[in-house]
């Protein structure tokens, strides 16, 4: 199986760091040093320039027609028909038809929570189950249905728990968003979700996606800046010290590149929902080293 070659992972973490540590001693200590202060200036610009210019990219490019794709799939779910489908198909040993359940939705008033209400009615109608824990499934089943009508069929759900779990969006979120939804207000509906969970989520991708480039960009101009250095290492003396401390900073750069070939694996098994053979989040899981730089996340160190 593709994930018993998890330990490719790790062999690919040792080799970029012993490359790293080469080219570093083949640098010496005043090119290396260049190179580091330069790329923790790039890592500091890129994460301003994700945190500045997210929001303004969310707002400019996707947060309308993300609104409009969201709100024309909550259009088309009746909500009455929505809750009567999922308490039929629950195994709840209860049955709702349609008028039933609007009347049951038009009877919600004043500071009303809908799960905790269906919860009680079915309890109420034979259910056998605790309130508990059909409070439980059928916050579950309202978790699914929401990121079905978020993903609206072009977007996995799995990418679309996956996204909002990062973010977190809380379970409290959806069960605010169902309380509208089962209301009929389409309109206030959308928005809670756009501010809550859609909002987050995709600013949360662009920041990434930011950095990732940033970075890529400023590290290619990080090392024909420390070139300059490049013959230090033929200096008596100076040399072989300045040659043996560049390894050292050599290491320190290629953990950063390690860091950054892992959130790209990041990237990769989150747009493909973990459908790839080989770059998945189970095979990774499965690593020694490589996960520890896949779970780490560095821009949480300044937010």
């Amino acid at each position: 199986m593709a994930s018993d070659l998890y330990w490719f992972y790790d062999l690919l973490i040792i080799g970029v760091a012993l490359i790293y540590f080469y080219s570093g001693a083949k640098r010496g200590l005043m090119r290396s040093v260049v190179l580091v202060v330069l790329t923790v200036a790039s890592v500091a610009v890129s994460w301003f320039a994700g945190t500045v210019f997210s929001p303004v990219i969310y707002d400019r490019f996707i947060k309308e027609p993300a609104v409009s794709a969201v709100t024309a799939s909550v259009s088309k779910v009746k909500p009455a028909s929505m809750v009567s489908q999922t308490v039929n198909a629950g195994g709840y040993g209860v049955e709702m038809t349609e008028d039933e359940t609007q009347t049951m939705l038009d009877g919600l008033e004043g500071d009303y929570d809908f799960v905790s209400s269906a919860a009680a009615a079915l309890k109420l109608n034979g259910a056998a189950d605790t309130v508990a824990s059909l409070e439980s499934d059928i916050e579950a089943k309202v978790i699914d249905r929401l990121v079905s009508i978020i993903g609206g069929g072009k977007v996995a759900d799995s990418t679309v728990k996956e996204i909002f779990d990062r973010v977190s969006v809380t379970n409290q979120d959806f069960r605010s968003a169902m309380n509208i939804f089962v209301k009929g207000d389409a309109e206030k509906t959308v928005g809670l979700i756009e501010e809550k969970m859609i909002a987050p989520a995709m600013k949360a991708v662009l920041r990434s996606v930011i950095w990732f480039v940033s970075m890529f960009i400023f590290m290619l101009l990080s090392r024909t800046l420390a070139n300059l250095f490049k013959k230090l290492n033929n200096v008596p003396i100076i040399g072989p010290i300045n040659s043996t401390l560049g390894a050292v900073l050599g290491l320190a750069e290629g953990i950063v590149v390690i860091y950054l070939i892992a959130q790209a694996v990041n990237g990769i098994c989150l747009l493909t929902s973990d459908s790839l053979m080989f770059l998945n989040s189970q095979t990774v899981g499965k690593t020694y080293l490589f996960r520890y730089f896949s779970e780490f996340d560095i821009i949480s160190l300044f937010g």
